[in-house]
C-alpha cells in the first residue's frame, strides 16, 4: 500500500498560512488602511467579519493556526533525521511566547513582527518534533514490545502460577504464567545470571509447597535452593492437610548438617537387572568427559561393579550392601575376591564374564579389566562420603501418602565429579520409587541437569505424568545436554517437556525456541522523497514472533516460553514473554539446622571410626570366607 504524504503536508501548511495571513490583515487592519493597503472588497469583507462576531476571539484563531501547523509537520517533516529535545522545546517555547503575546502589543508593526516571529520559531520547533517522530524506523522491532498474553489466573490443585508483566503496544500489562499441568515436564533454560534460581525455581518451590507437594530438589549451588525450601516450608507448613512432610538434607561437605542414606540399599535391588543398571550409572557418571561408546575394558568394568553389587546384596542378607563397602571391596586383591565369589552359585551368570580369564590364569588381562573399574572409583574413598553413604535415615519414596518427604540434595561445583556420581545414583533410584500409582503428587526439581547423568529421565517425563510426578529440569543451554547426554537422548528430553521457560540463551537454542513460537505479519514502511512528492509504502512480511536476537537480549529476570494446558483448562495464548514477578522472599529466614549435638571434634572422631569400621568390615568378611572354604 502506498501513501503520498507531500500533498497532505502542503495542504495542512497552506491552511496554516491562510489563517496566519488572515490574522495579520484582519487584526491589524487599521495599520494596513493607514498604509493604503485596502480596497472596496477587503473593506466589505472586514466589515462583514466584524459584524458577525465570528472572529472576535483572537486567541482561538491563533490556536487553530498552530494546530494546522503542527499537523502538517507530523504528517511530513523534511528528511526525518533524528534531533534533540532542546532543538524542539526552545524554539517552540519562544514561538508560543511571541505568538500569543502579540495581541498585547496593539495593532501596529510590533504586532505583525511578534506574530510572524512567533509563527516562524514555532514552525522550526514543530519541524524538529516531526523529525524526531519520523526518526523511528518501522523496519526495526521494539525490543520491549511483545504480543497479547494470558492475563487470567488459571489454577487447579497441581498448578504453579507465576505473576509477570509484559509490554504490548507501548503499555505495560499484568499477566500470569499458568503452569496448569506441571506433570507434563518443565524445562528452564538461561545463561549464568539470567535469574533462573530466583525468578523461576523460587516460585516453583513456593507454589508446589503451597499445593502440598512432596519434593526432591537437586541444589547444585548449595545451599541457595535448600534455604529457600526450608523457609517456604516453614511459611506454608499448614498447606499439607494430611501427614506433615519431614525434610531431609544430604550434604557431603558438612556431615553434621547432613542426613545419611544408602543408594544401593537391598530394598532397591529387587532383581539382578537392578544391579546392572546401577553399575552402568556409576561408571557413566564417574567417567564423565570420556569418549562416548564402550570398548572391552569399559564393559568389563561395568560387569565387575555389577557383580560386586549383587554379591553384597545377597551376602548375609545385604548387611554390607552400601556404597562405601562396594568401594572398599573393589580395592581388595581381585584374586581373593574371585575366590570368595566362586562360592556363590547365584553369581554364576554375572561371573561368567571373567570365567575364561580366571580359568586360563590370564591375570594381566583380568587386572586390566578390573583396573578400568578401580581407577575412576578410587576417588570416592572419602571419610565424609563414607559417613553419609553408609547410613539409612530415610527411604526414597518421597510421595508416600503416609510419610511424605522433602529432600534437598546438595552438590559442590568444585567436587562435582565425585559428588555427582552418588547423587545421580540416589536420584535414579528415587525415580523408580516415585513413579508408581496411588501416591501423592510430587515434584522433582533439578538445577543444572548437565552436571549429573540421570538414566531414565526421559522415560520418567514420558510416563510419570499419570502418577502425578512433576519434573522440573534446568540447564544453561541445549548444547550442554548434547555434550553430556547423547544427541538423541537430549533431543528426546528437549522435545518431551510441555512447559518451557527460557531466559537469555544463545545460538542454536535461541533459534530453536524462536521457531517454536511461530511467525506473525509485521508491517514495514519505506519512504521515497523527491522535490515534488513523497511516497510512503506500507507492506507486510512474515517475521518471527520472538526473533532469536530478541531472546538472546532478554534482561535478567525476563523469560519467554510456552506452557501446556489440559482438557478442562485451556490457555490462550500459551506463549509468554515478560518480566517475572518472583514475589517477596519468605518471611522465615532460617538456615539449615545442625543435626547433632556433637562438637566438631567429636563429629570428626565419629566419621573417622566409621571409615575405619567399613574398611575393617570388608577385610574381615573376605578373610572369614577365605579361611572357611566350606561355609
Amino acid at each position: 500500500m502506498e501513501v503520498q504524504t507531500k500533498p497532505i503536508f502542503s495542504m495542512f501548511l497552506l491552511f496554516a498560512g491562510v489563517i496566519l495571513a488572515f490574522i495579520l490583515y484582519y487584526y491589524a487592519y487599521p495599520m494596513w488602511v493607514a498604509l493604503g493597503v485596502r480596497c472596496a472588497l477587503t473593506d466589505s469583507l472586514i466589515k462583514g467579519f466584524y459584524q458577525s462576531g465570528a472572529f472576535r476571539s483572537q486567541w482561538s484563531v491563533r490556536g487553530v493556526c498552530l494546530f494546522f501547523c503542527t499537523l502538517s509537520v507530523i504528517v511530513r517533516s523534511g528528511s526525518g533525521q533524528k534531533t534533540g529535545w532542546m532543538q524542539i522545546v526552545l524554539p517552540m517555547a519562544i514561538g508560543l511566547a511571541l505568538f500569543f503575546t502579540a495581541p498585547l502589543m496593539g495593532a501596529g508593526v510590533v504586532f505583525v513582527l511578534f506574530t510572524l516571529a512567533g509563527f516562524i520559531f514555532y514552525l522550526i520547533g514543530a519541524i524538529a518534533l516531526g523529525r524526531l517522530y519520523h526518526s523511528f524506523d518501522g523496519n526495526l522491532p521494539d525490543y520491549f514490545d511483545t504480543f497479547p498474553q494470558c492475563e487470567d489466573l488459571i489454577e487447579n490443585e497441581d498448578s504453579v502460577n507465576i505473576p509477570m508483566t509484559y509490554q504490548y503496544k507501548g503499555k505495560r500489562h499484568r499477566g500470569y504464567i499458568n503452569v496448569v499441568s506441571p506433570q507434563r515436564g518443565c524445562m528452564i533454560l538461561g545463561t549464568p545470571g539470567s535469574g533462573k534460581s530466583y525468578s523461576i525455581y523460587g516460585p516453583f518451590i513456593r507454589g508446589m509447597i503451597q499445593k502440598g507437594y512432596s519434593l526432591c530438589v537437586y541444589d547444585y549451588k548449595a545451599p541457595d535452593l535448600t534455604h529457600r525450601v526450608l523457609n517456604e516450608l516453614m511459611d506454608n507448613y499448614d498447606s499439607y492437610k494430611g501427614p506433615k512432610p519431614h525434610m531431609y538434607v544430604v550434604n557431603f561437605d558438612n556431615p553434621p548438617y547432613s542426613h545419611r542414606f544408602n543408594p544401593i540399599h537391598p530394598r532397591y535391588l529387587k532383581d539382578p537387572v537392578d544391579s546392572t543398571e546401577i553399575a552402568e550409572l556409576i561408571l557413566k557418571n564417574a567417567n564423565r568427559g570420556s569418549e562416548k561408546g564402550e570398548d572391552f575394558f569399559s564393559m568389563s568394568a561395568r560387569c565387575y561393579v555389577d557383580l560386586l553389587i549383587w554379591f553384597l546384596k545377597i551376602y548375609q542378607g545385604g548387611r554390607y550392601c552400601t556404597f562405601p563397602h562396594l568401594i572398599e571391596l573393589m580395592g581388595q586383591d581381585y584374586r581373593n575376591v574371585f575366590d570368595v565369589l566362586e562360592k556363590f552359585p547365584e553369581l554364576e551368570v554375572k561371573r561368567n564374564t571373567f570365567a575364561d580369564a580366571m580359568k586360563d590364569k590370564a591375570f594381566e588381562q583380568l587386572q586390566g579389566q578390573i583396573a578400568s573399574a578401580r581407577v575412576p572409583l578410587n576417588r570416592f574413598a572419602s571419610k565424609t562420603l563414607y559417613w553419609v553413604l553408609s547410613g539409612d535415615d530415610f527411604s526414597l519414596d518421597i510421595n508416600n501418602p503416609d510419610e511424605p518427604k522433602i529432600i534437598c540434595i546438595a552438590n559442590n561445583p568444585r567436587r562435582q565429579s565425585v559428588y555427582g556420581t552418588t547423587l545421580a545414583l540416589m536420584m535414579s533410584q528415587l525415580f523408580k520409587e516415585v513413579n508408581v500409582p496411588g501416591k501423592n503428587h510430587c515434584g522433582i526439581l533439578i538445577d543444572e541437569l548437565p552436571t549429573i547423568y540421570l538414566k531414565g529421565l526421559d522415560n520418567l517425563i514420558d510416563t510419570a505424568r499419570s502418577n502425578k510426578v512433576a519434573v522440573v529440569i534446568g540447564a544453561q543451554d541445549k548444547s550442554q545436554l548434547v555434550r553430556d547426554y547423547d544427541t538423541k537422548e537430549s533431543d528426546v528430553i528437549f522435545n518431551t517437556v510441555g512447559n518451557v521457560f527460557a531466559g537469555s540463551v544463545k545460538g542454536d537454542t535461541a533459534e530453536d525456541l524462536s521457531r517454536s513460537f511461530g511467525k506473525v505479519d509485521h508491517p514495514t514502511y519505506s519512504l521515497m522523497q523527491s522535490d515534488t512528492n513523497d511516497q510512503l509504502t506500507l507492506d507486510f512480511e512474515l517475521r518471527d514472533l520472538l526473533p532469536p536476537d530478541k531472546i538472546e537480549a532478554l534482561s535478567q529476570g525476563s523469560f519467554c516460553g510456552y506452557v501446556a494446558d489440559t482438557y478442562k483448562q485451556k490457555i490462550h495464548p500459551k506463549i509468554f514473554c515478560g518480566e517475572v514477578d518472583a514475589g517477596a522472599p519468605p518471611k522465615s529466614q532460617e538456615c539449615v539446622p545442625r543435626l547433632t549435638d556433637l562438637t566438631d571434634e567429636q563429629m570428626n572422631t565419629l566419621v573417622e571410626r566409621n571409615y575405619q569400621k567399613i574398611r575393617q568390615d570388608v577385610a574381615d568378611f573376605l578373610q572369614f570366607e577365605l579361611n572357611n572354604p566350606d561355609v
